[in-house]
């Protein structure tokens, strides 16, 4: 009996790790591959202007979902549900839509807040899908096995956010305070209170999938191949890391840290294990991946709002936000989830 056991053990084992390093494979050389032909066109990534890279950042971003797609598709995934192949199909619809889009302006009036239009047609209807889906047991039971339904202990969709939010505007107004930044329009705490919520509105109708296409793959696919493998804690930090190293060429070529290609991918890798702590445990708390596009989108949608009106930061290495500074106050919330015993249920083989 318990031959047999170990001999179940090793095999699933072996599975995972042929799921876990097919995913990283295709993600890292689609991912770099895209970087590195932009770079080649358009050179370093500019501070501000719009060029190539404003599209090819967002775009980059569907690559880890549709790795994981074609991993489920290919090793046949059981999670592969009818409900579960709507939403991935709302999800490849929209990017393929958004790409081209973007990156060929089909239809020059079509853009609404330089959103191209199908995609944002698309993404409303999508989501209107998502949300219908979920309202039906029988369905959403068909979502639950990919991770896609709403999942359960729904109050973390509220307390984890608003710890992260909080956490983030704090680190900002600390950027003001201590002169490490200032904001391009003045400080004003009421008018970056306004921005972030209607940008963060526009974002969850339109701009889900762009979200989904990073979390689907971290938090779903990878996570639940690294941790039945290494742990909770070995797997969280693992992924952190891989995440980062994802990030590598971008930030290289000057994303957040300009001019800091070293110190700036150490930045990164730190700043995403100290995220992938806070949302791999919002997505263990809940079982549900959309918890984890929700975190992913406020840390995006606040950037400008940030900007404009808390503290666009002097140094981008020696500050709070996605400073040091900042990542270390992130990492005072993210020590303290690591308490919990939530860390175990990520460790049971899917």
């Amino acid at each position: 009996m318990g031959d047999n056991i170990s001999t179940i053990d090793i095999s699933e084992n072996k599975n995972l790790k042929k799921e876990l390093f097919v995913f990283l494979i295709i993600t890292f050389v689609a991912t770099y591959l895209l970087d590195f032909f932009m770079y080649g066109i358009a050179g370093p990534i500019a501070a501000t202007p719009a060029n190539l890279w404003t599209v090819t950042l967002p775009v980059g971003m569907f690559i880890p979902a549709t790795a994981a797609i074609i991993c489920m598709l290919y090793f046949k995934s059981k999670a592969l549900t009818i409900e579960t192949k709507i939403v991935f199909a709302f999800f490849l619809i929209y990017a393929l839509l958004f790409t081209v889009e973007s990156y060929f302006h089909p239809i020059q009036a079509g853009v609404v807040s330089d959103m191209p239009v199908f995609s944002m047609i698309v993404g409303v209807i999508g989501l209107l899908a998502i949300i219908t889906l979920n309202l039906k047991k029988k369905w959403r039971e068909g979502l639950t096995p990919s991770k896609l339904s709403f999942g359960s202990n729904l109050k973390y969709y509220i307390i984890i956010p608003a710890i992260l939010f909080l956490m983030l505007t704090l680190s900002y107004v600390l950027n003001y305070f201590t002169g490490l930044g200032a904001p391009t329009e003045g400080f004003s705490l009421v008018k970056y209170l306004i921005y972030s919520l209607v940008t963060g509105i526009l974002y969850v109708f339109v701009l889900w999938p762009t979200f989904l296409g990073e979390e689907y793959g971290w938090r779903v696919y990878l996570q639940d191949r690294l941790f039945p493998l290494l742990g909770g804690y070995k797997g969280v930090l693992v992924l952190g890391i891989i995440w980062g190293l994802w990030h590598l060429p971008v930030i290289t070529f000057g994303l957040n840290y300009p001019g800091q290609p070293i110190l700036g991918n150490v930045l990164m890798i730190l700043l995403t294990i100290v995220l992938a702590i806070i949302f791999s445990y919002a997505v263990l708390k809940t079982g549900s991946v959309w918890i984890a596009v929700i975190l992913h989108l406020i840390t995006d949608a606040i950037e400008l709002p940030v900007n404009s009106y808390l503290a666009l930061s002097k140094d981008p290495i020696l500050s709070f936000g996605i400073g040091i500074f900042g990542i270390a106050l992130l990492a005072i919330f993210a020590i303290a989830l690591l308490r919990s015993n939530a860390w175990k249920l990520g460790e049971k083989s899917i």
